[in-house]
């Protein structure tokens, strides 16, 4: 056997080694504040508006009122534009985003009904529950039709804390009354928001690249597009719900 050649193959073999050493030790690229970009999306319905409909209140009535207004679909009366609807970039960001702050979101049993009405956080943030009514309220959370969280708060009572751990659209209602209920959206990543009253949300600190925008809204559905975030830029999507009530919507620009 060649003594040169043993050494040659003995060199190369701790080169290739020395290279997957490395190749596993460098970080994987990661996008950097610089690269961030931000995301408007504009939610409208081309549809009839269903009207309010009254609910009549049987207990605590003094402090509700005798009847309560519901309604389905708040929009805009100009612009057509949908309040309370959800917006959630999603894809795979490397690393995954801390929550950006650890202040809890706040769903507040005030006036007979939850404030917010629809919220979105991110999962590991606690959510803390209040009642600001002189009466009493059960906050019931369900999650995938399972409890989540329910209990009984008095009035004055101290506010209650729990954390979401796991992303989806979670229900809440009150046991006592009926006609309260809302929704909180979680998302692994902190890039979502709700829209106001002209049916508009703005998203910041996007990384740069291709993502998948998800919109939901508790009575018309569901809707997705892809959208491209420039380095530093401003991406803008807007998505129409038909008048059906259903979730086959589209997105009419971007």
């Amino acid at each position: 056997m060649n003594p040169g050649a043993s050494h040659r193959r003995a060199r190369t073999y701790g080169l290739s080694a020395g290279v997957l050493l490395i190749g596993l030790l460098l970080p994987h690229p990661v996008w950097t504040a610089e690269e961030a970009g931000t995301v408007t999306v504009r939610i409208v319905y081309r549809g009839v508006v269903p009207p309010p409909v009254d609910i009549a209140v049987t207990r605590d009535a003094e402090v509700c009122g005798k009847t309560v207004s519901s309604q389905s679909i708040v929009v805009h009366a100009s612009s057509g534009g949908v309040k309370d609807a959800v917006v959630m970039i999603e894809g795979l960001f490397d690393p995954k985003p801390e929550p950006a702050s650890a202040a809890p979101l706040v769903v507040s049993n005030a006036g007979c009904s939850f404030q917010s009405h629809v919220a979105a956080v991110q999962t590991g943030v606690p959510i803390e529950i209040h009642n600001e009514d002189p009466i009493l309220h059960n906050t019931h959370i369900t999650y995938g039709g399972r409890t989540f969280f329910n209990v009984v708060m008095v009035a004055n009572s101290r506010p209650i804390s729990r954390t979401m751990r796991l992303r989806g659209v979670y229900r809440v209602q009150c046991d006592v009354h009926k006609f309260m209920r809302g929704y909180v959206v979680a998302s692994e990543y902190p890039y979502f928001g709700v829209t106001d009253e002209a049916g508009h949300a703005r998203i910041l600190n996007v990384p740069a690249g291709d993502h998948e925008v998800w919109v939901w809204h508790e009575s018309l559905g569901q809707l997705r597009a892809r959208v491209t975030v420039p380095p530093n830029g401003d991406a803008t999507v807007t998505f129409e719900f038909p008048g059906s009530g259903s979730d086959r919507g589209r997105p009419a620009t971007q």
